[in-house]
């Protein structure tokens, strides 16, 4: 069973397999992933945990994670880039501030009420169902539905953030509580120095680097870079700051030093990827 649409911006699948497959590049995307049927565990940045038939998992572009199946499992997932959230805000509207600026990473289900998972993939399905009945990369159905998950999910993260940042207790709980200081104080560069963080968690620098890397799979230092350059992308899809603006808000030394890591990381300089944004 496959069911497959996919757009520069939108991509929506309904898959069934045995062994999960490598996933792609997310850097600038959110993704939703729901489990239709099926068992098995799922980790996310070191961390994780079983999953069953009903599960919603909601992935930031800085989140990595891997499903390992113990029982067939029917898989919904929705993919949708940040420029497509962008373009989906009202004219002097708000928008979903905790989809946007999503940064406590959640280890287990998004939605756990049964009845509320079911809407969700009702929404989901329909969107599969008019895209096929339709060919239509955009349609304002599909903008309708998505704005519907968006503002769902906004909620769902917005009541799932405390709980999830109070979690204290195993060493993956405690890489959860280092990824949200990260997300909490990524514009002041002061308080992300190793030497610091030690302090804040007490721990050495050498230790807590070192269990940072084993549970996440890169240093804290690539982590964060990684997560200001999602970032910065954000603010060049969602605002009008000039690029030394956002250079000076997440603590480049300068533009130029900007410019490298993002074209490094996104193959574009950030003006070009604004440009990119406005003819798309």
């Amino acid at each position: 069973m496959k069911r497959f649409l996919s757009n520069e911006s939108l991509r929506a699948q309904q898959f069934e397999v045995n062994h999960w497959p490598v996933s792609g590049s997310r850097d600038t995307s959110y993704e939703i992933v729901l489990i239709q049927a099926g068992s098995g565990s799922y980790q996310v940045n070191g961390n994780q945990s079983r999953y069953q038939a009903g599960d919603v998992f909601f992935l930031g572009p800085s989140d990595k994670y891997s499903f390992k199946i113990s029982q067939k499992t029917c898989f919904y997932s929705l993919l949708f880039t940040i420029p497509y959230v962008a373009s989906l805000v009202p004219t002097g509207g708000q928008g979903w501030p905790h989809v946007v600026d999503y940064n406590v990473p959640l280890s287990g289900t998004l939605i756990s009420n049964p009845s509320e998972q079911r809407s969700l993939r009702a929404l989901v399905e329909i969107i599969l169902t008019e895209q096929q009945l339709h060919g239509v990369p955009a349609n304002s159905v599909v903008e309708s539905l998505m704005k519907t998950i968006l503002n769902l999910l906004d909620r769902y993260l917005a009541q799932h953030s405390v709980s999830e940042s109070a979690r204290l207790v195993s060493p993956s709980a405690f890489i959860q509580r280092v990824l949200t200081y990260i997300g909490q104080h990524i514009t002041e560069p002061q308080l992300l120095r190793m030497e610091n963080m030690a302090e804040v968690f007490n721990y050495s620098a050498s230790h807590l680097a070192a269990l940072f890397k084993q549970q996440v799979g890169e240093s804290i230092q690539q982590y964060i870079i990684q997560y200001k350059l999602n970032r910065v992308a954000t603010r060049l899809s969602l605002s009008t700051l000039t690029i030394s603006q956002i250079a000076d808000e997440f603590g480049f030394s300068d533009v130029c030093h900007l410019n490298k890591l993002f074209k490094r990381h996104y193959q574009y300089t950030p003006t070009d990827y604004r440009r990119s944004l406005a003819v798309s």
